[in-house]
């Protein structure tokens, strides 16, 4: 009798122990280096859901064009007072290092998260896994390019060496594409469950399409997007559609191509503001992405979130980004292939109009952050709970 008892008190003990978990507000901190914008957004779709939500990054503007506060100033324009948002002073090296990891860790504990989100982007600095107590199995990682893209910098070996640990490690990795989950575990080791969400979108903020057909190419111009590649394509496009024009925006290196000195082509080497975006999207009829390797693309959400249909390559993630009834598909480094997809798209009377709406919709009805927000909880209590 009394081992029965016994062993009810502890039963007991134990589903109060559940329901008080269970009942706790759903506190995540999502912890980056790089990917703000990314955070953002995902703790603005985690915010609506009902959680309670705080962002970790290093002081720093490198994503904002090193503007000093625009960081801070993005973040409170998406969220405003909603998510609050720690900032890790300093660098590694920095004599007073210690000192600041302590201090953001006393203001974490104050907060008292549930669950501890990573971006791949820590690896950068070993100090935000340490301010936020970074233990193995109990934290989420998302790893938006399982693969090194050809031509980027290769990271250093301490840094390849860490992040395949925080793969291995993690209780959940994330990645942005059903058939990304196959290569991670073709080119890392999770232990844990891999979860494929969709790369967020914001509401989508549709404008007409211009009078001229127009394409844009933004982004990093980095060798694996590809920017070679379509400007192989424009004698084609404009063989065809000889009113066309291209704009090129970004920072980055430029290829060295003739077809950069046409009239029809403009280009705009630097960072671009946060607010200069939507116009750059308003001004074209279709997005390009003729990339050679990609995971997911950015971009495209953007493309998508501005109602416009998007030209890309199939590699990665992209068929699953760009559906038939949003855009056009194309083998990788194939300018006649692209340059057909673009003149159907620019000429066929309707069709840009048509797709850029499929595009919205997919926006709206598949890849909203509050979308994403649910099925990234669904997975933190599945396999961080």
């Amino acid at each position: 009798m009394t081992s029965t008892v016994l062993f009810r008190g502890v039963r007991t003990a134990r589903e109060n122990r559940a329901r008080a978990e269970s009942s706790r507000p759903q506190r995540a901190l999502l912890v980056f280096d790089h990917f703000l914008k990314y955070c953002t957004g995902l703790a603005g779709g985690l915010a609506a859901e009902g959680s309670e939500v705080v962002l970790l990054g290093r002081a720093g503007d490198d994503e904002f064009g090193s503007v000093p506060g625009a960081a801070v100033d993005f973040v409170r324009q998406e969220l405003g007072a909603s998510v609050a948002f720690e900032r890790l002073e300093g660098r590694v090296r920095d004599p007073n290092t210690i000192r600041a990891v302590l201090a953001t860790r006393r203001s974490l504990d104050r907060f008292r998260p549930r669950f501890v989100h990573l971006q791949e982007s820590v690896v950068n600095d070993v100090r935000l896994l340490a301010a936020a107590r970074v233990r193995p199995r109990g934290f989420a990682l998302t790893v938006h390019d399982p693969t090194p893209h050809p031509g980027d910098a290769v990271r250093a070996r301490w840094k390849r060496r860490l992040r395949s640990s925080l793969i291995r490690h993690a209780g959940v990795v994330f990645v942005h594409g059903e058939s990304l989950r196959d290569e991670i575990r073709t080119v890392e080791r999770p232990t844990g469950a891999v979860v494929a969400v969709p790369h967020g979108v914001e509401t989508p903020e549709v404008t007409p399409l211009p009078d001229r057909p127009s394409m844009l190419f933004f982004g990093r111009l980095s060798h694996y997007k590809g920017l070679d590649t379509l400007l192989d394509a424009m004698p084609a496009v404009w063989k065809r559609c000889p009113e066309a024009t291209l704009k090129v925006a970004g920072d980055g290196g430029l290829p060295d191509h003739p077809v950069l000195g046409d009239r029809r082509v403009t280009v705009r080497l630097e960072h671009i503001p946060e607010q200069a975006v939507p116009a750059l999207f308003a001004e074209a009829t279709c997005v390009v992405l003729p990339y050679r390797q990609a995971s997911q693309s950015g971009v495209g959400s953007w493309a998508k979130r501005h109602g416009r249909p998007v030209v890309a390559t199939a590699v990665g993630a992209l068929p699953e980004l760009v559906t038939p009834d949003s855009g056009r598909l194309v083998p990788p480094e194939d300018p006649t292939a692209l340059a057909a997809a673009l003149v159907d798209v620019l000429t066929t009377p309707g069709l840009a109009a048509r797709l850029g709406a499929g595009a919205a919709r997919s926006a709206r009805e598949e890849a909203s952050w509050q979308q994403v927000a649910a099925l990234t909880l669904e997975a933190y209590a599945r396999y961080l709970g």
